[in-house]
């Protein structure tokens, strides 16, 4: 299934009516090369996205560093974002389960995503997601290849207008007015 079809079944209002606490994570090292393409997702939201249901953090290649900011939020879903090797044409962008993601190999960081989606899960009941972009090039070295660019644009495109357009129904929900906005 397309990776942004599974973001709008994820990402879709709490049965309140109000827009999930959420948290996208960055995971990657920008000194190599294409792992940094999660970091790079989150520092395009960062100036776009200013609301207190989102949390934005840059965990680098220690996401392990970043428990406790994520803990304290209270999340009801969080967002993985790191470079995951399937094989796939560089800049492909993926929607992995988290029992799926450690099978997509080439990560610098220490704790498998599979552990930390399930400790995260388990410590704040947040659904965990985790998007993938295929890697080119891992390699030490700052800076992205082109294709993975091109993939972290419209990563944060998309996320940042499904942000918006869920933020506006969820509001026009909560007037009793009747939205016209699909999410």
């Amino acid at each position: 299934m397309n990776w942004k079809t599974c973001l709008r079944r994820a990402l879709s209002p709490l049965p309140d009516g109000r827009p999930p606490r959420l948290a996208i994570v960055g995971i990657g090292q920008r000194l190599r090369g294409d792992d940094g393409a999660g970091p790079a997702v989150v520092g395009r939201l960062a100036g776009l996205l200013p609301d207190a249901a989102l949390l934005l953090l840059d965990a680098g290649h220690a996401p392990e560093n970043c428990l406790g900011p994520i803990i304290r939020f209270h999340p009801d879903a969080i967002l993985l974002i790191d470079a995951a090797r399937g094989g796939r044409a560089p800049g492909t962008i993926v929607w992995l389960r988290p029992e799926e993601a450690d099978g997509h190999g080439g990560s610098t960081h220490t704790l498998s995503l599979a552990m930390l989606a399930g400790y995260l899960s388990a410590e704040t009941g947040a659904a965990v997601h985790i998007l993938g972009i295929e890697p080119a090039n891992v390699a030490f070295g700052e800076g992205l290849s082109p294709a993975v660019e091109r993939a972290v644009a419209d990563a944060a495109t998309t996320l940042g207008d499904h942000w918006r357009k869920l933020r506006t129904a969820c509001s026009a929900m909560a007037s009793g007015e009747a939205s016209v906005v699909s999410t």
